[in-house]
């Protein structure tokens, strides 16, 4: 089989045929190019149009050449009801062949086009699949974000509480502290007056030790003195009364 390249209102089409039949497929294709562009030219179309445009204009110029093959097709099957009493004109039948040839080329560029035209709105639908599911990350996204934004504030409310605990913290360490100081100072001073009252205490043992070492002598001198008062008073009884 060979391969042969046509182009068809501007658009170039790979097209299999017999060999040594690439002349006459060109030839087709150059006839079907002419019937395009004769619709295009009607239709305000001025060159290759997109995708949807260039296949309604081959389904166009196909119905048309299928439509003269149809008349092609009507006069051959008059000829065969009714043998011709005249030999037929060679040029008619080449026409007639031609005719053939380029109608089903027109089939294939229209099968072809049928194809494009499908798979172009197979694209379109994933096309929009894929935008919609684009949409709905994108909603998903804007939730998570939202959901995100809502727990910083919360975190941050719940460290601003923490700092203003600890300030509240450290504030109460602080007064404790400065208590503890007096408390510590007062003890100093508890001690002190302790050892001022044990002194104290100290000092008047002593004195009242000494106090009854005095009274002890002060006893004895007393006792003596009652004792010689006695002696003197027995000395006197016993001494002649003038």
């Amino acid at each position: 089989m060979a391969q042969v390249t046509v182009t068809v209102h501007g658009r170039q089409y790979q097209v299999a045929c017999e060999d040594g039949q690439e002349t006459h497929v060109e030839k087709l294709a150059s006839y079907i190019d002419q019937r395009v562009r004769e619709l295009a030219k009607k239709s305000g179309v001025p060159g290759p149009a997109g995708q949807i445009t260039e296949s309604r204009l081959l389904v166009m110029a196909a119905l048309l050449i299928a439509d003269e093959l149809g008349d092609t097709y009507d006069e051959l099957e008059e000829l065969r009801r009714t043998p011709p009493r005249t030999v037929p004109d060679p040029a008619t039948v080449k026409a007639a062949e031609e005719a053939r040839a380029a109608a089903s080329a027109a089939k294939a560029q229209l099968a072809e086009a049928e194809a494009a035209s499908r798979a172009a709105a197979a694209r379109a639908q994933e096309a929009e699949a894929a935008r919609r599911a684009a949409e709905e990350l994108a909603a998903s996204s804007r939730e998570a974000l939202s959901a995100t934004d809502a727990r910083l504030k919360s975190l941050e409310a719940t460290l601003e509480h923490a700092a203003a605990t600890s300030r509240q913290g450290e504030a109460a360490l602080q007064a404790a502290l400065t208590r503890v100081a007096e408390l510590e100072a007062k003890l100093r001073e508890a001690d002190a007056e302790r050892v001022q009252f044990q002194a104290t205490v100290a000092s008047l043992t002593a004195n009242a030790e000494r106090g009854a070492a005095d009274e002890e002598r002060m006893a004895d001198l007393l006792d003596g003195l009652a004792g010689r008062i006695e002696a003197m008073a027995e000395r006197l009884e016993r001494a002649p009364r003038a």
